[in-house]
C-alpha cells in the first residue's frame, strides 16, 4: 500500500476541556466517512467543497446522536494535504472528541501519526521540507520574533532563496562544461572574469545563509543560558528575579538547588531558555555530586553562561 493510499484521521486540537475541538480526516474516504456519521441540517449529501455545514455526529451502530457541529470539505488537491479533507468542529470535551475519533476509524480511517498530515503535505507537493519544518516551529514558537521568523520561512522565503541558489550554481557550472567539452569549437561562452565574480557571488550567499542556522536555532529552541557559580551566591534568587516569580526556593543554606531547573523568558523577541544549576564546589554527598555533574555538562551546551 502506497503511503498515502489509506485514509487518517486524528483530533487537531490540544486534548483537554474547551469550547471547541476538531478532528481531522484526510484520504479518499473522507467524504465516506463523513457521509456515514454526519446528517447536516436542511441540506442533503454529496457535500460540497469549500462549504461549511451545521448538523449532528449520529453513531450508524447505536442509532443515537453524539454532538452537534460543524462540518467542512475540502476537496483535493486544495487542501492542506492535497488529499479530500474533512473537519469535524464538535464541542471541546474530552470524551465527545474521543467518541467521535473512535466513529470516524471504527467506520474506515486509521489514528494518524504524529505530524502525518504535514508528512502527507509535504509528500504530495504542497510544501518542501523546510515548510514543513517551519509548521512544527510555527505551533512551537514562543516569542513574537520566532513566530515571525517561522511565518516567514512557511511561505517560503528559505525555499526561494536556495532555489535561486541552485540556478546560479546550475548555470555556472552549464558554463564551465560547455568550456570544457568543446574546447576545439573556441568558444567564450562567459569571460573568465565573469565565471570568477559569479561563482564569489555564489559562495558569498551560501555562506551568509549557512550563518543564518545558529540565529535561527535560537529562535527555535531559545539561548541556553545557564546560571553557575559557587553555592548561595544568589543564583536561584537571579533566577526568579528574571522570571519574576518565585520558581526555585531560596534558603540561607548553600546547596539547596540539588538539580537544573529550566523555564523560558522572552527578551525583546528572543527566547532564553534560562537554567539555575547547582553550585559549584567539592560535593559533601552523592544527590549533590550528581547535581555538580549535571551542571558541569549543562556548561558545556551553553550558549551563554551567568556567573
Amino acid at each position: 500500500m502506497n503511503i498515502t493510499d489509506d485514509t487518517i484521521a486524528a483530533i487537531a486540537t490540544p486534548i483537554g476541556t474547551g469550547g471547541i475541538g476538531i478532528i481531522k480526516v484526510s484520504g479518499s474516504k473522507a467524504i465516506e466517512i463523513a457521509t456515514q456519521i454526519f446528517r447536516p441540517r436542511n441540506v442533503s449529501p454529496p457535500f460540497k467543497s469549500y462549504h461549511l455545514y451545521y448538523g449532528e455526529v449520529i453513531d450508524p451502530y447505536q442509532g443515537y446522536t453524539i454532538d452537534e457541529a460543524l462540518l467542512s470539505f475540502m476537496a483535493k488537491p486544495r487542501s492542506y494535504t492535497r488529499e479530500d479533507v474533512v473537519e469535524i468542529n464538535c464541542h471541546g470535551g474530552y470524551l465527545v472528541l474521543q467518541e467521535i475519533l473512535e466513529l470516524v476509524l471504527k467506520v474506515g480511517a486509521r489514528l494518524a501519526e504524529p505530524g502525518e498530515f504535514t508528512k502527507r503535505a509535504f509528500i504530495n507537493g504542497r510544501i518542501d521540507l523546510s515548510q514543513a519544518e517551519a509548521v512544527v516551529d510555527l505551533i512551537e514558537s514562543k516569542t513574537s520574533l520566532s513566530l515571525k521568523y517561522a511565518s516567514s520561512q512557511l511561505k517560503g522565503t528559505l525555499s526561494q532563496e536556495i532555489s535561486a541558489l541552485k540556478r546560479g550554481v546550475v548555470e555556472v557550472l552549464s558554463l564551465l562544461e560547455v568550456s570544457i567539452d568543446f574546447p576545439e569549437e573556441n568558444l567564450e561562452i562567459a569571460p573568465s572574469s565573469r565565471l570568477i565574480v559569479q561563482t564569489d557571488y555564489l559562495i558569498s550567499r551560501i555562506e551568509k545563509l549557512l550563518n543564518t542556522y545558529i540565529e535561527g536555532k535560537f529562535y527555535r529552541e531559545g539561548v541556553s543560558t545557564i546560571i553557575a557559580g559557587k553555592p548561595n551566591v544568589g543564583k536561584s534568587s537571579l533566577f526568579n528575579v528574571l522570571l519574576g516569580e518565585e520558581r526555585t526556593i531560596v534558603t540561607p543554606v548553600p546547596g539547596t538547588t540539588r538539580d537544573f531547573i529550566e523555564e523560558i523568558i522572552n527578551i525583546k523577541g528572543i527566547p532564553l531558555k534560562i537554567i539555575d544549576t547547582a553550585g559549584l564546589r567539592d560535593p559533601s554527598d552523592r544527590i549533590e555530586e550528581e547535581g555538580v555533574r549535571i551542571t558541569k555538562d549543562k556548561l558545556d551546551q551553553a550558549d551563554l553562561i551567568l556567573l
